[in-house]
């Protein structure tokens, strides 16, 4: 029996062979209503695409490297998710890999991906030290950055609204009776935590709160455990801390309730990341949801369209707002 070839599937879908070609790579945009019909008929048919023979015409592999921090959190899970579900309606392949700590391991991943013949990448930075000479090579192919932005000008990128991220909290912290406010897990030194200071400096002005410090610690439970310890040796001197991730949060109110320290009657605790993805009802932070999903979806839409020429000159920065889910930490909610 013959198989069906693609001018088979571009005939009964009523487009062109060319339009029918743009939907399996995806390219380029091609409207819902022609995708639709090439997707039916290529089920009707039962065509298959020969995606070595498609390489080798067009000199593209159709796949995509996906390079994630070393840690596992509910939100990669949804990322990667996301990712791979939209790289599969477009017909290109996902090449997973993870980065470690140290530059030369990064660039390393990208070069062991660029020597695949991967089409382009979206990387999602875990540090500028670690990222910046990989984000420089890899730009050797397209490449969107994902969940933060830490290098050039000639990289896409999908990201957070900080500003519209640290409204949502601090307003919330105000609304509930805050005054004075402290960062846990923020390093001035570094560029993206740099940028969630400001935000949180500005949104503590137009909320008529104090911003006292940005105390530095590891954005892991240890450092909120480590950030706690020193401020009940030292003396709590505001009523709203706002910590780096849920992690950083669990630790430190842990302690402050171990010495004694009244959460959140007395110090109002909160995260900028949830890390968890806990959709349960009772919730221990108050936090920040990204949308990871939309995030995903849109870093592989901005690669798809550089791949398809549709990019603009300069980077392209693309950003969300984020959910406030309320929690015990907060007297946003009681227990």
């Amino acid at each position: 029996m013959t198989q069906p070839t693609l001018a088979d599937v571009a005939t009964a879908a009523g487009v062109s062979v060319a339009t029918a070609s743009r939907v399996l790579s995806g390219a380029r945009f091609v409207s819902d209503d022609k995708a639709k019909a090439v997707r039916k008929a290529i089920t009707s048919l039962g065509y298959r695409h020969n995606a070595v023979a498609s390489a080798l015409r067009s000199q593209r592999t159709e796949t995509v490297g996906l390079i994630l921090p070393r840690y596992s959190t509910g939100f990669l899970s949804a990322l990667i998710e996301s990712v791979s579900d939209a790289l599969d309606d477009a017909g290109l392949s996902l090449v997973l890999r993870y980065s470690s700590d140290g530059e030369a391991h990064d660039a390393d991943t990208v070069e062991a991906l660029l020597a695949r013949r991967v089409d382009g990448m979206i990387i999602c930075p875990p540090s500028e030290e670690v990222s910046r000479d990989a984000i420089a090579a890899a730009g050797r192919v397209p490449v969107v950055q994902v969940g933060r932005f830490i290098f050039g000008n000639s990289t896409d990128s999908v990201g957070l609204d900080d500003h519209r991220a640290t409204d949502l909290l601090v307003g919330s912290l105000a609304a509930s009776g805050a005054r004075s406010l402290l960062s846990v897990g923020l390093s001035a030194d570094v560029p993206a935590d740099a940028r969630r200071i400001g935000a949180l400096r500005a949104s503590c002005a137009v909320n008529g709160l104090t911003f006292v410090d940005a105390i530095e610690a590891d954005a892991v439970l240890a450092g909120g455990v480590a950030a706690a310890n020193r401020l009940v040796d030292t003396g709590l001197e505001v009523d709203a801390v706002v910590c780096a991730n849920d992690d950083v949060a669990h630790g430190l109110t842990t302690v402050l309730r171990l010495n004694s320290v009244d959460v959140p009657g007395q110090v109002q605790v909160a995260s900028l990341l949830d890390v968890s993805f806990d959709d349960g009802d009772s919730r221990a932070i108050t936090t920040l949801r990204h949308p990871w999903e939309a995030m995903g979806q849109e870093a592989v839409r901005l690669l798809l369209d550089a791949f398809g020429g549709g990019g603009t000159a300069g980077a392209r920065r693309v950003t969300f707002a984020p959910q406030l889910l309320l929690g015990a930490s907060t007297r946003g909610v009681t227990d």
